[in-house]
Formats: C-alpha cells, sequence, structure tokens
C-alpha cells in the first residue's frame, strides 16, 4: 500500500512538472516576433534571437509582392568585414 501510494505521489509531481514546463515555453513564446513600423519602412522583430526582417515591395515581379528580407546587422567590429568586401570604402574627400 505504502509503495502505491508513493508511486501516486510520484506520477502526480512529474505530471504538474512537465505541465508547469510547458506553459512556461508557451508564454515565452507569445509576442517573440514584433512588428514594428517608422514613417517608411515595417521590420520584424525576432526577440528571442535578435534577427531582423524588413518588409520589402518587389517591383521586378507581377503585382508587386511583398515579401520579408533579413537584414544585415551589425553587432561587433569583425561584422563589417562583408560589407567592406561588398561596397568598399568612400573616398577621402
Amino acid at each position: 500500500m505504502r509503495t502505491m501510494l508513493t508511486i501516486s505521489a510520484l506520477c502526480l509531481v512529474v505530471g504538474t512538472a512537465d505541465a508547469q514546463d510547458s506553459a512556461r515555453i508557451i508564454a515565452e513564446r507569445v509576442g517573440r516576433y514584433q512588428i514594428v513600423s517608422n514613417a517608411t519602412d515595417t521590420f520584424l522583430l525576432d526577440t528571442a534571437t535578435g534577427f531582423v526582417w524588413v518588409l520589402k515591395q518587389h517591383t521586378d515581379f507581377n503585382k508587386d509582392p511583398l515579401a520579408w528580407e533579413p537584414m544585415f546587422l551589425l553587432n561587433k567590429p569583425s561584422d563589417t568585414t562583408p560589407l567592406l568586401s561588398e561596397y568598399g570604402l568612400k573616398p577621402k574627400r
């Protein structure tokens, strides 16, 4: 009898902990993506990773569709290397 009671109590504790973890995960995902706009652009922000996309209209296609394009972010000085190789520096005046 004592063993059955112990097993039942253990199952109850494990089941409750699992339900709490599920609720926590769902709560963390709500509001993860935020849409922010200013006068000219609309951005999609992933608050968990920091990735950002900008909403662009593609006029080269029929019906000018909108699509989210990833933005290149400069998070540290070494991130400028791809920009430098792609665009180069402006000449000094």
